[in-house]
């Protein structure tokens, strides 16, 4: 599985290829889709931020298949 975004690699390592699949797909997808994922009215973050969140969003999921796999 291809690390497209540049995660750590001492924790890249740690995750198997679901949890890398979830990270790659959670991430890509958070970066093309801000506006469905905060509040309607709330005006949308600047690219840099948004990539933290993105970034958490995906880090979370992946780390939350990972203890499904255990």
């Amino acid at each position: 599985m291809r690390n497209k975004y540049k995660v750590p690699k001492s924790q890249w390592k740690k995750w198997d290829d679901v949890c890398k699949h979830v990270f790659n797909t959670t991430y890509g997808f958070s970066m093309t889709n801000q506006r469905l994922m905060h509040h309607p009215h709330q005006p949308s973050l600047v690219r840099k931020h948004w990539q933290t969140v993105a970034w958490n969003h995906a880090w979370i999921a992946a780390g939350s298949v990972r203890e499904l796999n255990k």
